[in-house]
């Protein structure tokens, strides 16, 4: 079959490797779309996979159609599928505490697209408890775009916004706009997300859940939203993993207020504990969802509760796929989200 490659940083190349075969247990399914996610691009600086593997097929927000059903009784060929690309041990700490999406033995276990084949593929083999079947109501692109869609709820859920709370929010790439999605369906009052990209701002002035949108370099900003907040804001969810937004959305927090770190950065960051410590804010970090969030990602899409396919701005194919990242990486692209099919 055919896939796509990591060979090396920004080195993508498509290549011809073994179709997976039936084994009566794992579901093997035909990709019929896969998104390029923000931890893909990290992947394609670095040249590797999560863990450090090289020779990575990178893609985890896929979809496709039952080639194989393995050992569940449920699924037939020709249904169509999603599924969660975790591979819990069910054994260590987080596991047995009902944390599965920190496995503490994650970085030895197969992770699709992460550390193990992923949907830049024609086929792909997957572990079965892992798979959904889909909705007729969602289509291809909407099921490839369930995953990101639990990484925003998980987000939301992790900060507990309830009605009548502000909501900060700092990126408006595909997590942003989608928390700011989940923060309006939870019932916040006011949300608004901060960008320095200008065609970002401008899609999601079009495009987002936000109430506002500021440039997150606009001096006047601070001032602005301490009067339109009464003070600040309750909750800030950080999506871009920039010390200045970090910083920027703890200055902008009430005292208690709770701060989520939803961004990935492998390097060492400056934060202003001062700041964190003075008005003695929550902070969390959040990472991937539970089953729970990523089935209600599903169901919500298929309610048409929330619109995911409107932040996917264009889509490729596997011969496109490396042009499709370099697009995304020069921080000049018209694109949000890419979906390859």
């Amino acid at each position: 079959m055919k896939a796509v490659k990591l060979k090396g940083p920004k080195q993508l190349e498509l290549v011809d490797v073994e179709t997976p075969v039936a084994d009566g247990k794992n579901v093997i399914i035909e990709v019929t779309a896969c998104g390029i996610c923000g931890s893909d691009l990290h992947y394609w600086h670095s040249g590797r996979g999560m863990g450090g593997v090289y020779d990575l097929i990178m893609g985890h927000e896929f979809a496709g159609i039952v080639v194989d059903s393995g050992n569940r009784d449920d699924l037939a060929e020709g249904d169509r599928v999603t599924a969660l690309p975790l591979d819990p041990c069910g054994l260590c700490a987080a596991c047995r505490a009902g944390h599965i999406n920190i496995c503490l033995k994650a970085l030895k276990r197969s992770i699709p697209g992460n550390n193990s084949p992923g949907g830049f593929s024609e086929f792909l083999k997957l572990r079965p408890d892992m798979v959904r079947k889909l909705p007729d109501t969602v289509n291809d692109i909407q099921a490839a775009m369930a995953e990101p869609a639990a990484v925003a709820l998980h987000a939301v859920r992790t900060a507990g916004i309830c009605p009548g709370d502000t909501v900060m929010i700092s990126g408006g790439g595909p997590i942003g706009l989608l928390c700011a999605a989940w923060a309006k369906i939870n019932g916040a009052a006011y949300i608004a997300l901060t960008e320095i990209n200008g065609f970002r701002k401008d899609f999601a002035a079009n495009n987002g859940a936000a109430d506002e949108i500021f440039d997150a370099a606009d001096p006047d900003f601070p001032s602005q939203v301490i009067k339109i907040t009464g003070g600040g804001f309750d909750v800030a969810i950080e999506t871009s993993a920039a010390d200045a937004a970090i910083n920027l959305a703890l200055m902008m927090l009430k005292p208690k207020g709770r701060l989520i770190l939803a961004g990935i950065n492998a390097h060492t960051q400056a934060i202003l504990t001062i700041v964190a410590v003075a008005r003695e804010i929550t902070q969390k970090s959040v990472m991937a969802y539970l089953p729970e969030e990523f089935d209600t990602a599903i169901d919500y899409i298929a309610q048409k509760r929330i619109d995911v396919e409107k932040l996917v701005t264009s889509t490729t194919d596997l011969t496109g796929l490396g042009a499709a990242f370099e697009r995304l990486a020069s921080g000049k692209s018209e694109d949000i989200k890419i979906i390859c099919r």
